[in-house]
């Protein structure tokens, strides 16, 4: 950013600030209240220090305290989202403070990340409690979160039917998932304006206006509203983002109804750091190079643009049963010139290259789900039951000139950048293009029960999954699928627990290049079992939990007839035993901390015909540790300092024996809080990789160039 612009963008800070407005009483009960409990709705309460919830959501069972839930789990405060605002990828910087979860791409064009070894993306983000209304190249706005939860494990019986394609690994299975509460209007007015400057221009905006109206205050509405637009911290990525969403709210004695929806226009020249490692033969990695580093041929853009909806409705019926509704939908288009595949090979001695495409995409997601509610007890026993049928479609169309004859070529190096070789091939006819599609039909039946110290969970859901290609051609499956947990508490403050729980996957009908092309195989699934405890030590949260995660898979098979085609098989597991620590709370009167510890074993198991020299070796894109620590430091209630680290382990790339090496990165930041004139105005500093860091990010059999030092400046008036 030049001069002239810093200087423009601090007069309007001041005259904002000049205008002098009283903020209303108690802001810190203004950001902390919440309506009453909704499946969906964000907690009360805070575990001391502020950036865990007291309380956790567990699929239709609710809302349920931290320390009882039977599964790794975490729900992250908006003082967590808004201290670790990263302006590269915003929620970036709320996943990283989880030790299950190693984030896999810095550039805001992906969304990529791994849980407990296996790859997601934003494609099994939950808003609202409803699933799929992003995907791998659009993120949940953070702007309009009061929290995230983080379930580390497969454990979406409990959520309601989703889509199972991933935009990465094509059938791979969650091995967890994420929901994002959206922000209620609260008792209090809120009307919050706050500027950020980060990178090498990037000036954003936004605007949050929160209000309740009505007869007892039954009604409320907030909208945020978001502009961004300038130069990221890594050269050649520039970014536009134009966005307004609204929640609108209304509660009674009898109903609580949140509706939310919103439109976003956004937009990303360059950026390109996702590279396929399937090149480098020599067996060594080349260094990674400064993380500043453009690998963005001249052009290349990202432009997408949609909007959603979601719907969550709950009806007392009596004191004892309730009904529920939630529904969503989605539609996004997109518009990309990038290499083909989305990520450029990377070869011996650091050289790149790849082919160009023009993809155009445009995909809806429509959501429901209806279920009832019973709270009851017989004698000493209590009892949670819930039942829902839900009903997931999703459709999309793409054109790709990335695989056509004479298509353009992208050729360079990591130091130099890339360009383009020869005259790209642009796509024409996409209105002419049909839809593929899938649906997804599910009915879940979930219970907790109570009795004495001991408490029992168990679901089972019945899912039928069908597929349909462009073409008409109908691929259909069903599952069961059961999950069920029971945990113990021998004192309030400690409880221990074992779990089971299942995630799947669409069923895949072979390709016709296959020897058994047209066998239909059945959904695949992840299957994990996990025991653990949970002790809270006076105001710290302490959980420790063994886990073992098998991630079914397909294997391309050689066929053992001479010159036949090779088979397409269901054959084939990761299998990811692991430890995860993780602590949360506050460890002195003026200190709060939060991170945890991962150690992961991941190994490759029963592989068919041709792959049997693998066998029992080492998960690519897994390394065996990952560790986060962030503290932060309250010299009094004005002023504030943040620091974090982060751990990452060196991990196997590709079978050639290719590894990236390990890395640490440190971020600080700190607050101060203020008034100019009668505006309470927060200033707050953030520099993420401080010690600017050059490293690789490895997932999967790809890699990806780390995100370079980047300083964020914000100020925030509370009008």
């Amino acid at each position: 950013m030049n001069g002239k612009k810093k200087f423009l963008a601090m007069a309007v800070l001041c005259a904002v600030a000049s205008v002098g407005f009283v903020l209303p009483a108690s802001a810190e009960e203004t950001m902390q209240h919440d309506l009453d409990e909704v499946i969906v709705e964000a907690d009360r309460d805070a575990l001391p220090g502020g950036f865990i919830a007291n309380n956790d959501r567990v699929g239709i069972l609710g809302n349920i305290k931290a320390i009882d839930v039977p599964f790794t789990q975490k729900k992250y405060t908006e003082k967590t989202i808004m201290t670790f605002y990263d302006p590269n990828q915003p929620l970036n910087g709320v996943l990283a403070n989880s030790p299950s979860i190693r984030v896999g791409s810095p550039s805001p064009m992906y969304t990529d990340f791994s849980m407990r070894g296996v790859n997601m993306n934003a494609s099994h983000y939950y808003i609202n409690g409803i699933p799929n209304m992003f995907n791998q190249t659009r993120s949940i706005p953070t702007y309009v979160l009061s929290s995230v939860d983080i379930v580390s494990g497969p454990n979406t019986v409990l959520n309601g039917a989703t889509f199972s394609n991933n935009g990465t690994n094509g059938t791979d299975a969650p091995a967890g998932l994420l929901n994002g509460t959206t922000k209620r209007a609260t008792t209090d007015p809120v009307t919050r304006y706050t500027q950020r400057f980060s990178g090498r221009s990037t000036w954003t905006e936004d605007l949050d206006v929160g209000r309740r109206f009505g007869k007892n205050n039954e009604w409320g509405i907030r909208v945020n509203a978001h502009n961004e637009d300038g130069g990221l911290s890594m050269e050649g990525a520039d970014v536009r983002d134009k966005s307004i969403y609204i929640n609108l709210d209304h509660q009674d004695v009898k109903s609580t109804t949140n509706l939310f929806g919103g439109y976003y226009d956004w937009k990303v020249d360059g950026g390109q750091r996702w590279l396929s490692a399937s090149g480098v033969k020599a067996g060594k990695l080349a260094d990674a190079p400064d993380g500043k580093n453009n690998l963005s041929f001249d052009g290349q853009t990202k432009y997408n643009h949609g909007m959603l909806f979601t719907l969550n409705h709950i009806q007392k019926f009596s004191d004892k049963w309730s009904g529920f509704i939630n529904g969503g939908y989605g539609h996004y288009s997109e518009h990309k010139y990038d290499p083909n595949s989305g990520s450029l090979t990377l070869g011996d001695n650091g050289k790149l290259s790849g082919k160009f495409r023009d993809y155009i995409s445009d995909s809806t997601s429509t959501y429901w789900q209806v279920g009832v509610s019973n709270k009851a007890a017989i004698g000493n026993v209590k009892n949670d039951l819930s039942f829902a049928v839900d009903y997931f479609m999703y459709k999309s169309k793409a054109l790709n000139t990335g695989s056509k004859t004479g298509q353009a070529t992208i050729a360079g190096d990591l130091w130099n950048g890339v360009h383009i070789v020869g005259t790209p091939i642009f796509g024409v006819g996409f209105d002419d293009l049909g839809y593929s599609k899938e649906h997804a039909y599910a009915a879940t039946l979930a219970d907790r029960f109570e009795f004495g110290k001991a408490s029992l969970y168990a679901a089972l859901q019945y899912r039928d999954t069908e597929t349909e290609s462009a073409s008409g051609a109908k691929v259909s499956k069903d599952s069961l699928n059961p999950t069920f947990a029971i945990a113990y508490k021998p004192i309030e403050n400690l409880s221990v627990y074992a779990s089971y729980a299942q995630s799947y996957t669409k069923p895949v009908e072979v390709g016709t290049s296959y020897a058994n092309a047209g066998e239909i195989f059945d959904p695949i699934k992840n299957k994990q079992t996990e025991i653990g405890v949970k002790y809270r030590s006076g105001e710290i949260l302490h959980s420790l939990a063994l886990f073992e995660l098998n991630q079914a898979s397909y294997i391309r098979e050689v066929n053992p007839e001479i010159g036949k085609a090779d088979l397409y098989t269901q054959n084939g597991e990761n299998k990811f035993k692991g430890v995860e620590y993780s602590l949360a709370g506050k460890v002195a009167p003026k200190w709060n901390v939060m991170g945890g510890l991962m150690y992961l074993n991941g190994k490759r198991e029963k592989l068919a015909k041709g792959s049997e020299h693998l066998e029992g070796r080492y998960a690519t894109g897994t390394p065996k540790w990952n560790a986060v620590l962030a503290t932060e430091y309250e010299a009094d209630q004005n002023n504030s300092a943040i620091f974090r680290m982060n751990y990452v382990g060196k991990s196997h790339v590709n079978d050639n024996g290719v590894m990236a090496p390990d890395y640490m990165t440190f971020d600080i930041g700190y607050k101060h809080k203020t008034k100019i004139n009668s505006t309470p105005v927060t200033l707050s500093a953030m520099c993420y990789n401080v010690l600017g860091k050059d490293y690789w990010i490895s997932r999967g059999t790809s890699v990806a160039l780390g995100a370079p030092r980047t300083m964020m400046l914000s100020a925030q008036f509370d009008i």
